[in-house]
């Protein structure tokens, strides 16, 4: 059975998938944007994939909230720890949270109003599939954001919009067709091999399981990935 499933990345593609695979994962975007003279990552996903992380790195309870562009924003502290050196570093979680989604940083050495600040910066739109994060102002996005979704016999996909910047990823060689697009194959030095599908606007990276490499190229043959309209 073909099944079908469409999400949004942070800088407003939409991308659907289709194919005869379980898509049912939730999928997450990040994105980078500099601004204040500084590069920022920012991260988009359900308003529980945001609270898992917050809980995963350390942050016991949200301290502040403030009313941001019809949602609200959600402050806590945590501290990082570097093992070699032993230091700790403070850390301010701000997380946006929408009807169901959320988008979500952290800042160093920050006070709640460098963060409201920061998601001053944005301009958020929230639709049923996801999160758009348009900078203004000064802020730039100097680089397509990521879509990023765990396929099961697949792998990790990482889906990007194919520009002149991403097309420096594909290799010299040509790639096989496949119904998607043109697949290609590569090994990254240590981590084992890797797939390339490139479309016509996209670009998707597949970081397969170790043991399931065969498994995922005969899988990436019968899956599609398009850039749908917004």
């Amino acid at each position: 059975m073909r099944r079908q499933v469409t999400h949004r990345s942070l800088d407003g593609i939409r991308v659907r998938l289709s194919g005869p695979h379980d898509l049912s994962r939730p999928s997450t975007s990040v994105a980078k944007i500099a601004a204040a003279g500084r590069l920022h990552e920012i991260s988009s996903g359900t308003v529980a994939d945001a609270r898992a992380w917050a809980s995963d790195v350390g942050m016991e309870r949200f301290d502040e909230e403030f009313r941001v562009q019809g949602g609200r924003l959600r402050v806590g502290r945590t501290r990082t720890h570097d093992p070699d050196s032993g230091i700790a570093d403070p850390v301010l979680l701000a997380v946006w949270e929408g009807r169901r989604h959320a988008v979500f940083t952290h800042l160093y050495h920050a006070r709640p109003a460098d963060a409201v600040a920061f998601f001053g910066t944005l301009r958020l739109t929230e639709h049923d599939d996801g999160v758009i994060a348009v900078p203004r102002g000064r802020a730039v996005r100097p680089e397509p954001a990521e879509l990023v979704k765990e396929v099961p016999g697949l792998g990790l996909l990482e889906i990007t919009a194919l520009t002149g910047l991403t097309k420096r990823r594909l290799p010299s060689w040509q790639g096989a067709k496949v119904a998607g697009g043109e697949l290609f194959q590569d090994t990254i030095e240590g981590q084992g091999p890797y797939f390339l599908l490139a479309t016509k606007a996209l670009l998707v990276t597949v970081l397969p399981e170790e043991e399931r490499v065969r498994e995922a190229l005969s899988g990436l043959q019968g899956l599609a990935v398009e850039a749908v309209a917004r």
